[in-house]
């Protein structure tokens, strides 16, 4: 895998705990298990991700990414902790701006997103925090991803220019050929397909149906539309198109994937 393709999964898994901090749940998730609760499904969407992001091959198969859950509380006002690691001090500080960026007038669950660094790996760190009205505590309910270096290799930058045409021909919905496409790059299609090798790791059009897959997939997770209507908002004809792009892949069938939406 490449850096391209673990920004892809980066903003993906952050898109997701964003979508889910935002359903409706009433005062039915503030009582006595909620944290378990919040547990169970921030859980559940990153290990359906893992799952996914193997199968279309996005990352290698054989290795273990998910690093197991973190949770951590903290009072914004008074911390008794002097001495915090490095994740604990973003984490108090992410907890301090929200507080002054939210009113707390109601409980709030808020998508916490963290990317961090080491000499091995790629770390982020995924999930909600948990912000009650009248306390000045936060809770953090979060998941550890992480990618070994020596996984990821490393692309040439003047391959760079494939992301750019990938976003011209999504922004015309694939009307727009590559011919002509390839025309304004000054590129053939040889040289094309091979840079697409390198940089998509597949064929162009292989990974534009995975991006789109990427897209249908968000859809059925978190939102209510039924199938053939999310086929339709991601640019497919009808429910067999997008049943075709995901066939190819035997473990991802689309009855299988979660609905949230259900679960509130």
């Amino acid at each position: 895998m490449n850096l391209y393709l673990l920004s892809i999964i980066d903003k993906t898994l952050e898109e997701a705990m964003i979508k889910f901090s935002k359903f409706p749940r009433g005062q039915s998730t503030f009582y006595y298990n909620q944290d378990k609760l919040l547990l169970r499904h921030t859980r559940k969407i990153v290990n359906f991700y893992m799952k996914f992001f193997k199968e279309i091959g996005f990352l290698p198969l054989n290795h273990t990414y998910y690093k197991g859950k973190l949770i951590m509380e903290f009072n914004l006002e008074k911390p008794e902790i002097l001495e915090f690691d490095a994740i604990s001090k973003k984490l108090l500080a992410i907890g301090k701006i929200k507080k002054k960026e939210t009113p707390f007038l109601q409980d709030d669950i808020l998508p916490i997103h963290l990317r961090c660094s080491t000499v091995e790996a790629i770390l982020l760190l995924t999930g909600v925090a948990v912000f009650e009205k009248g306390n000045n505590t936060a809770r953090f309910i979060l998941h550890e991803f992480s990618v070994a270096r020596n996984l990821i290799n490393p692309t040439p930058h003047y391959l760079q220019y494939l992301h750019k045409f990938l976003g011209q021909y999504v922004q015309n919905e694939g009307k727009q050929s590559i011919g002509k496409l390839l025309k304004h790059y000054e590129k053939n299609y040889h040289q094309f397909q091979k840079d697409c090798k390198q940089y998509f790791e597949d064929t162009f059009y292989q990974f534009y149906n995975k991006m789109r897959m990427i897209d249908c997939v968000k859809d059925i997770l978190f939102s209510v539309l039924s199938l053939k209507e999310i086929a339709h908002k991601n640019g497919l004809t009808d429910y067999n198109g997008m049943y075709k792009i995901f066939k190819k892949y035997d473990k991802l069938p689309l009855h299988g994937i979660p609905r949230f939406s259900k679960d509130f």
